[in-house]
């Protein structure tokens, strides 16, 4: 039993009061089809199980109410905050919920939120300073007025490696697919959007399809590592700086980061900064300013690094997207498409 419940990627559903009741079943069901696919496909990943918590009736923090016979007192891979469907309900003693968030948080645990459920990660003080999705000030104007504590972005959704922020009337479906790519891969997330009728705007899917890193390793020093590579984009990320970031040595941090995360330090790095770099290219910009951009004087280098890690030049890159969007702006595909399969080759 000790076996399967370390197979497990636990994704967390905080029912705070207010927030969508419905939020947690919907992820379970296509945890459920991706779990399925991924043992179909012969992928040696680990299983999803989605968790329901509600704060508990004697004013501690949360509580699982579901999926606790099956993870003990584990504490949970993820943590998924939905959006509210009413805007009556009060946290009573919010700072319990705050605390909560943060000292899981702290213990390795990915947030991930949609909608309102960002503002609650603000509170948390979770945001300072990190890319969030845009939000939309209309729908939620008590979120967009605590708008200062992060960098905003046109995005509807952003993975910044240990948070992710969706906002949308489909938010919560968006969150639940970029879920299944980080834990089951590409393959497995477009066949469950396939086989549940999502069809996803040409905005989304390049994010959808992005590099995402492993945090939900247990290792907390590699995890000091991760999080100062995330905030400073890998800038003037030598080996040096990042035993120095993590506290550990550099033959003790090659190790433990590659064992972690599935990738060397540098390579790591390599990967953070090439999705940078498409974020940079689907604004538009020019290839040598984006390449200075995120690190890269030599643009030969960087052209060839985009080419292995991308399977394509950043030129023909660059081309698809706006391809895409002239599509996408002239209303010939106003739904957007279906993700698809893709052959991702990266080392």
């Amino acid at each position: 039993m000790d076996a399967n419940k370390n197979e497990l990627t636990e994704i967390a559903v905080v029912e705070y009061p207010g927030a969508d009741p419905s939020a947690a079943s919907m992820l379970a069901e296509m945890a459920h089809v991706g779990n399925r696919l991924a043992q179909q496909q012969g992928r040696h990943t680990a299983r999803i199980l989605v968790s329901r918590w509600i704060m508990a009736s004697d004013g501690g923090g949360p509580q699982r109410v579901a999926g606790a016979e099956m993870l003990d007192a584990t504490v949970p891979a993820i943590i998924a905050l939905p959006g509210q469907v009413s805007q009556n309900g009060q946290i009573r003693d919010e700072s319990v919920l705050l605390d909560w968030l943060s000292a899981h948080y702290d213990g390795g645990s990915l947030m991930a939120a949609v909608n309102d459920g960002i503002g609650v990660l603000s509170r948390a003080g979770l945001l300072a300073g990190r890319t969030v999705a845009s939000v939309d000030a209309t729908r939620f104007p008590g979120l967009s007025s605590q708008g200062g504590s992060w960098v905003p972005s046109e995005r509807l959704l952003v993975d910044d490696g240990d948070l992710l922020t969706v906002t949308g009337s489909q938010a919560w479906r968006f969150l639940a697919l970029r879920l299944l790519y980080r834990v089951h891969g590409q393959g497995v997330m477009a066949a469950v959007a396939h086989q549940q009728g999502i069809v996803v705007p040409a905005g989304i899917q390049q994010d959808l399809e992005r590099f995402s890193a492993n945090f939900a390793h247990g290792d907390r020093d590699v995890l000091k590592a991760q999080r100062w590579l995330h905030t400073t984009a890998a800038r003037g990320a030598t080996l040096g700086a990042i035993c120095q970031a993590s506290g550990l040595e550099p033959r003790t941090l090659q190790r433990r980061f590659l064992k972690a995360t599935g990738l060397r330090p540098i390579e790591y790095c390599q990967r953070l900064r090439i999705a940078k770099a498409q974020l940079l290219l689907q604004l538009g910009g020019a290839i040598d300013e984006v390449a200075w951009g995120v690190g890269y004087a030599d643009q030969s280098a960087f052209r060839r690094l985009f080419l292995r890690i991308v399977g394509m030049t950043p030129a023909t890159y660059r081309r698809m997207v706006a391809g895409k969007q002239r599509a996408a702006q002239a209303g010939s595909s106003p739904m957007g498409s279906p993700v698809r399969p893709i052959d991702r080759h990266a080392a």
